[in-house]
């Protein structure tokens, strides 16, 4: 009898409820997500200044390369590097970020390293950019490709 008493009161006849929620990304001006990209090479590439956190900031996923990026500020390659100049960011969204692994939106992007004096180190380079947590970021494609020639064809801790 006091099975059957609890048995009814825990069936109930109310549905349950769902809640579906939409996201919405907007982003900001072509602009200003230009000038975002360039400023996270330029921060990423500035390798004169040895200030690790600024740099992981400005990485897709950057804590899970702080080991490597660590590694990497210590080399004689990086005493060479001052900042980037990026020339052209072409922002993607959908199947074209999709084709390059990244998630939407995404950005690719020409660039070059500089030396501390402003020189070209590293010419006409391509690399990525992505769109999370509302602000532009280095992909880490594009950092764990350059970690891993510096280290000898080694894919690095975190890439």
């Amino acid at each position: 009898m006091i099975a059957t008493g609890l048995a009814a009161c825990s069936s109930s006849s109310v549905p349950p409820t769902t809640t579906t929620t939409t996201t919405t990304t907007t982003l900001p001006s072509a602009a200003q997500s230009t000038a975002a990209v360039k400023n996270a090479y330029s921060v990423l590439f500035d390798l004169a200044d040895p200030e690790l956190s600024p740099k992981l900031a400005v990485i897709q996923d950057g804590s899970a390369l702080a080991s490597a990026m660590q590694t990497a500020l210590k080399s004689p390659l990086a005493k060479a590097a001052g900042g980037a100049s990026v020339s052209k960011v072409v922002i993607e969204m959908g199947a074209a970020c999709k084709n390059e692994f990244l998630p939407s939106p995404c950005a690719k992007v020409t660039y070059e390293i500089l030396s501390p004096a402003h020189s070209v180190v590293l010419p006409s380079t391509d690399g990525l950019a992505v769109y999370q947590h509302s602000k532009w970021v280095v992909a880490k494609l594009t950092i764990c490709v350059l970690l891993e020639l510096e280290n000898s064809g080694k894919v690095p801790p975190g890439c």
